[in-house]
């Protein structure tokens, strides 16, 4: 490895869905993750709800990451809460 390669290159995924798991069992699902940030010393991995809402991890704390399949909007991304049935 070039010792000036970061250890976190490509681990995530810039504008990816995922779901986030911290070491004290809370589990962030459907976010997306948009880089890093330094504060404090540390890089913080910066993640955004579909609310538009900032959920920041110290990697100390990240314990796993699944990619969500596929990006695509569900029904409850559009405003519907209820499929409606047609009649046969």
């Amino acid at each position: 490895m070039d010792k000036f390669q970061k250890l976190d290159d490509d681990l995530l995924i810039k504008d990816v869905e995922y779901s986030v798991g911290t070491n004290d069992g809370k589990i962030f699902n459907r976010i997306v993750y948009k880089g890093t940030k330094y504060f404090a010393g540390k890089h913080i991995m910066c993640f955004e709800t579909e609310n538009k809402c900032q959920v920041n991890v110290n990697p100390s704390y990240y314990s796993f990451s699944i990619e969500e399949e596929g990006q695509y909007p569900m029904p409850e991304d559009l405003g519907i809460t209820e499929i409606e049935k047609g009649e046969n």
